[in-house]
């Protein structure tokens, strides 16, 4: 194995933990636990920051992967892939700046008013939040595709 197979590898491992967290926030919410889906998204978060930071010493170390063995598909593949993964950075922003409101109206303890009364932008984020959680599985999914194809053209 190479050392791209390897980081491609790392990256798939990263990406899944990101969906497997989102996955759980959406859960956590659920129920009712906001400080719980607060951590779990901020984890997503934090895993998509690290890819990033690798992926840019990846580029500086290792240079850009060699397409030109890659078939149509497969390319066709990568792009429905990186499709996902800009619908969930997009979402997973919006998620964000939107869920910024709710600290005025949850406060500093997390927790919904008893009144029940939505929370405002709570729509947006809620509609945000899927198209993250949605591309992040989607970007799963793809990322796996991708992947299978770079070990067997690897030999």
């Amino acid at each position: 194995m190479d050392a791209a197979l390897a980081f491609w590898s790392a990256a798939l491992a990263d990406l899944a933990a990101v969906a497997a967290c989102a996955v759980a926030g959406v859960r956590r919410i659920r129920r009712g636990d906001v400080r719980g889906h607060r951590r779990l998204m901020r984890s997503a978060a934090a895993l998509v920051v690290l890819f990033l930071a690798a992926y840019l010493l990846k580029l500086r170390l290792l240079g850009h992967e060699d397409r030109s063995l890659w078939t149509p598909f497969d390319q066709a593949v990568l792009y429905v892939h990186e499709l996902c993964v800009a619908a969930m950075l997009a979402g997973g922003a919006l998620a964000l700046l939107r869920a910024r409101r709710f600290r005025d109206q949850l406060g500093e303890a997390l927790v919904r008013p008893p009144s029940g009364d939505p929370l405002r932008g709570g729509a947006e984020h809620r509609r945000a939040g899927w198209i993250a959680v949605v591309g992040a599985l989607c970007g799963l999914a793809t990322a796996t595709l991708v992947l299978l194809g770079m070990y067997a053209r690897s030999g």
